[in-house]
């Protein structure tokens, strides 16, 4: 086969300033590119901006055997001469672009598309090769290209009807043979779908038919369009249509003098490409990194002659000095190519709430919300994108905001690909939200859904481009969901009182949210105009008609109906809740109105001072459920649930739970429970999810329970609460030998132990609904206090081992303040663990100075405390291990390495010794002072000891990952580079099934991966791993500084070896800049002395643990 080349057409435009090279792709037997318009330049030049000064033409010739030897396979080879003659073409003197890119624009016609298809994936997986071809592409038009039918074989069938009516007569194939060429074709198309080519598309096809010549003289001839809407879309994120009336030979001259309709369509593509050419080119290779390469969750380093991936060192083949083995980066499951996750679709989230099967009225309201947010039908058939629309449900509790969203939603998720529920009232529910969604979604596996930003900005990414996979677009699924080029989305906040706490959650792209607030600045928060309703009550009819059709009323009672509605002030909760009394008492609406209108003469007016926009509603909405009535179990049981988060009280809480002293009348565990719950079920006041049991209930029923205490009382649920919650929170922390018997929680010393996540989450709402009540407490006991406190503290480092570095929704602020104010004799253990995980916390993210204050200050607390006691215990172990990290990173290397010898004294005398991250530490510090056999022994005796107590595959925690890490690095000192290498590796692993592959531990072996990469001549490995763990460091800018120079250092080093000079060189100044960025005044802004700097410069800037 004869490799294609480029040609330069005659005409160009040389001129000094930006400029385009128009690159023009044939079909096979249809016109030459000689003869289309695009290839002269006074019909092209109008249709290019203004600012254009430079422009050339330039055709792609090649040529297949059209003979028993065609094959798709010979097609496809064509589109890597194209990629290569593309990448060696030299920018024209004077050409200016965005960026400094010399912009190319591609136009292929028919089967030449497929050419340029593969081009494209074949630089998308060799991007260190080609990044700079992949920035400069400004557009694509597909002239006719045939892209993804039904099966393989209709692909292949459609492929093969186009070069029959371009007079080629396709050759006879054997059933093996056609089943390869379908899957040539087909798989083609498939890997297209994956690169997420982020550049706009044009896709013209043809309405006119081709006349199609039968194979024998006398067979005659038929007609069909051959490539229609359908065949021609690729489902790229800015792909764009466009309809021709010309057969599919005609297509390519498009726009001619006799077919000029098309060429406003035209100017307006190239314009708008053109106009976004900064920001899309800005972020091209960021999304083509993102998703054209193996995630770092799926990269595994396979030895070409195993059949599985390695576990563990002992698993790996080792060697003396340079491996002769091959390795390979791969995916596992999917051999050598590589994807993204395929959405499952469609995806109807909506089981937060039961559908309310007696909902009535707002009909106005739906209509509204319904043209706001449903998608345009006229544009349900193209990719334009009409921005993010948003509707906002504003109004005080009681209103239905809830329900109207949820009957929204039901009613109209036929018309979304994905309807997605958010509890909103708080950070902590949005981030669990949005882990479970990107799981239901298929864009992660629950078991790597463990850090709140990757899963956070998985979802978010998925939704500012939502694909739709091929496979999933069958007929059942077209006719379910509405036939768009992207997926369609309904994303719903609900609960959003503070709306700004959604800024990190806010979705981009083109699809619709639902916000329900008590905030009306909800409408405007997002929007530069408003966008969204006052809720109000019912109306007097609305309201009496909803009354009448919860009690399934069918007496004449139009009067007592309305006189109910308009003493509640319309409001639909009270409505309910008064229906439910109708329905258990069996009462008539008449009799329900004269028990009401008495109950209004007497009824205390103490609770809530809640006053709705109604001037009919002269009651406090507190009188409305009438609490009193209820049975005194039912009621004990309601008030224990109003200090809890209404979204999911977990039933399993109560099990063992008998507060006789405090709530005389709480139900036991069994048959009183089951009755006291039953009756808050049928006076409406809570309702229960079987599946997951759980219950929920309205905000505005808790703030009326808690209303109706007294303070006393308040206060000792409110102290009841924090002891259940304490008591069943699996604690971080050790049993300290100087706290109180009466402050430990059940499960102690769990920190890092990755199996407490899910019962911390699932408490984690209960933490900030008790602080939020903190404030409205009075005389609370020192002990509930320090309850209080440890619980805070021990929920802010769950949410730090969950992946966050600061804010933690200022539970360790309020936990310091009540020890700072409290006398009890416990509270200097509280201040040792404050000041101990503020300090880890501190350390992890670069903020030595932060992190040395905070351990010496525990340090200092739990050093008095044990010579006042006496006996040491596993916290003063813990504090000696900490202040032995800040010695160590401050280079007091004899000090630190004192003080982990003293930990492990401590340790071992306590019994049960079990070796932790300490020990690697120990190993590290070894290493650093050159005492390489003191740390061998350290090292290997402390992954031994750990293997004979939890096995030699354990997921406890990352710990045994991190001493593997450490003894790799000792290897590599030794000049056992294999050994090196697979003990990187299998940490790696090890990583990755316990903290997650986004875990800033993770990127730190990769880091070392790709540095063995390098040494080995893998530059396309090592360049995969960095682009991934950069991504990591990347989600926290502020504290991860010094790993992104470090590993961008290393960036550029690949990118030089393998000749990309001018990105090595970019890579290299913007490391050298965030070098002297995080070092301030140590350097200064001088960057004189940046050529002489080495890696080990670079390697100096991370924490001793991560180098």
């Amino acid at each position: 086969m004869i490799p294609g080349r480029l040609r330069e057409l005659g005409g160009a435009l040389s001129g000094s300033g930006k400029a385009i090279d128009i690159v023009l792709i044939p079909g096979i037997g249809t016109a030459t590119a000689s003869t289309w318009p695009f290839s002269h330049l006074p019909w092209t030049r109008p249709l290019l901006p203004s600012e254009v000064a430079n422009v050339r033409l330039l055709t792609f010739e090649y040529s297949v055997s059209l003979d028993d030897r065609f094959s798709y396979q010979n097609l496809l080879e064509q589109g890597s001469h194209l990629l290569e003659a593309l990448a060696q073409l030299e920018s024209p003197p004077g050409a200016e672009g965005p960026d400094s890119h010399r912009l190319v624009l591609c136009v292929c016609h028919s089967l030449g598309g497929l050419v340029l298809k593969q081009a494209i994936c074949v630089a998308n997986e060799q991007l260190y090769r080609y990044e700079s071809l992949v920035y400069s592409i400004l557009g694509v038009i597909f002239l006719s290209t045939p892209h993804l039918a039904s099966t393989p074989n209709e692909t292949l069938q459609a492929a093969s009807t186009i070069l029959k009516a371009s007079g080629i007569k396709p050759p006879k194939l054997s059933a093996e043979k056609a089943a390869d060429e379908s899957t040539v074709v087909s798989n083609l198309a498939k890997r297209f779908e994956n690169v997420f080519f982020r550049t706009p598309i044009l896709s013209v096809y043809e309405t006119k038919p081709t006349k199609i010549r039968g194979r024998g003289p006398f067979s005659g001839s038929k007609t069909q369009v051959l490539v229609g809407h359908l065949l021609c879309t690729t489902h790229a994120p800015l792909e764009q249509f466009l309809s021709v009336p010309l057969s599919h030979g005609d297509v390519c001259h498009l726009g001619d003098n006799h077919n000029n309709e098309s060429r406003p369509a035209l100017v307006a593509f190239i314009a708008s490409a053109w106009q976004t050419a900064e920001r899309t080119i800005a972020a091209k290779l960021e999304a083509c990194q993102a998703f054209a390469r193996p995630k770092l969750s799926k990269l595994i380093l396979f030895i070409t002659a195993a059949p599985e991936p390695p576990l563990t060192s002992s698993s790996v083949v080792n060697t003396e000095g340079s491996s002769k083995a091959e390795f390979l980066m791969v995916p596992p499951s999917i051999g050598a190519s590589s994807s993204r996750r395929e959405p499952k679709l469609p995806c109807i989230a909506l089981d937060a709430y039961d559908r309310n099967k007696d909902f009535f009225g707002r009909e106005d309201v739906l209509d509204i919300i319904a043209e706001a947010l449903l998608p345009q039908e006229e544009k349900l058939l193209s990719s334009e994108n009409d921005g993010l629309r948003q509707f906002a449900l504003c109004g005080f509790g009681g209103l239905g905001k809830t329900e109207l969203a949820l009957e929204f939603a039901h009613r109209h998720k036929n018309k979304f690909d994905a309807v997605l529920w958010v509890r909103a009232d708080a950070t902590a529910k949005l981030n669990e939200a949005y882990c479970e969604l990107s799981v239901r979604l298929g864009l992660e596996e629950r078991s790597d859904s463990k850090n709140y930003t990757v899963s956070r900005e998985m979802l978010k990414g998925w939704l500012s481009d939502p694909w739709k996979p091929a496979a999933a677009q069958d007929e059942a699924f077209k006719a379910a969901t509405p036939n768009t080029a992207q997926a369609t989305w309904l994303l719903i906040f609900d609960n959003a009182d503070d709306p700004y706490i959604l800024t990190d959650f806010w979705p981009q792209g083109s699809g619709s949210v639902l916000i329900t607030s008590r905030d009306p600045l909800a409408k405007v928060a997002f929007s530069t105009a408003p966008s969204g309703i006052d809720l109000h009550s019912l109306h007097e009819q609305e309201g009496a008609t909803l009354l009448k059709k919860m009690t399934r009323n069918k007496e004449n009672a139009d009067y007592a109906a309305r006189s109910i509605s308009n003493s509640v002030g319309g409001l639909p909760l009270a409505i309910a809740q008064l229906a439910s009394v109708v329905m258990r008492q069996d009462l008539t609406l008449g009799e329900m109105w004269e028990l009401y209108r008495d109950r209004s003469e007497h009824a205390s007016l103490h609770g809530l001072n809640f006053k709705p926009n109604t001037p009919q509603y002269p009651h406090n909405i507190a009188t409305v459920w009438a609490f009193e009535r209820l049975r005194p179990a039912a009621r004990a049981l309601l008030d224990v649930l109003a200090f809890l988060d209404p979204d999911r009280i977990q039933e399993d809480l109560f099990v063992d739970f008998a507060p006789h002293e405090t709530v005389p009348d709480f139900p036991a565990a069994g048959a009183q429970y089951r009755e006291a719950r039953t009756d808050l079920l049928q006076s409406s006041l809570v309702k229960r999810n079987k599946e997951s049991l759980e219950l929920t209930m309205h905000r505005l029923v808790q703030d009326a329970a808690r209303a109706k205490l007294e303070a006393g009382k308040f206060n000792a649920l409110f102290s009841l609460m924090v002891h259940l919650i304490w008591s069943n929170w699996p604690s971080a922390m050790p049993k300290a030998s100087f706290q109180s018997v009466e402050l430990q929680p059940k499960v102690t010393n769990q920190r890092l132990v990755v199996g407490r996540w899910p019962r911390c989450a699932s408490l984690y709402p209960h933490v900030l609904k008790l602080k939020d009540l903190w404030e409205l407490t009075q005389a609370i006991s020192p002990v509930t206090k320090m309850r209080f406190a440890a619980l805070l503290n021990d929920a802010a480092w769950y949410q730090n081992e969950r992946g966050r570095t600061q804010g933690f929704d200022g539970l360790f602020e309020a936990a310091i303040h009540i020890c700072e104010t409290s006398g009890h004799t416990s509270k200097d253990a509280l201040l040792i663990d404050i000041h101990f995980c503020l300090g880890a916390i501190a350390a992890d993210s670069n903020r030595h100075a932060a992190s040395r204050e905070h351990k010496e200050t525990s340090f200092a607390i739990q050093t008095k405390a044990y010579e006042e006691i006496g006996r040491v215990d596993e916290r003063l172990a813990m504090n000696y291990a900490e202040l032995a990290i800040s010695r160590i990173q401050d280079g007091r290397l004899d000090e630190g390495i004192a003080a982990f010898l003293r930990q492990q004294e401590i340790s071992k005398s306590l019994g049960n010794y079990i070796p932790q991250s300490r020990e690697a530490n120990l190993g590290l510090a070894y290493m650093m002072q050159g005492k390489l056999q003191e740390s061998e022994t350290v090292l290997t005796q402390s992954i031994e000891a750990r293997q004979k107590a939890l096995g030699k595959d354990d997921r406890e925690s990352f710990r045994t990952g991190k001493l593997i890490y450490a003894l790799g690095n000792l290897r590599a000192l030794q000049g056992r580079l294999d050994e090196s290498f697979d003990c990187h590796l299998d940490a790696w692993n090890r990583y990755l099934a316990t903290v997650g592959n986004q875990d800033h531990r993770t990127a730190d072996v990769g880091h070392k991966l790709a540095e063995h990469h390098l040494r080995r001549g893998r530059y396309d490995d090592a360049l995969t791993i960095i682009t991934e763990i950069l991504k990591v460091w990347n989600r926290d800018l502020e504290a991860y500084t010094p790993e992104i120079a470090r590993t961008t250092f290393l960036k550029s080093t690949v990118q030089s070896k393998i000749g990309l000079a001018e990105l090595a060189a970019r890579s290299r100044s913007e490391a050298c800049g965030l070098r002297r960025q995080w070092l301030g005044d140590v350097v200064g802004g001088d960057d004189s002395e940046d050529e002489a700097l080495q890696q080990k410069d670079f390697d100096a800037l991370v924490t001793f643990w991560s180098r």
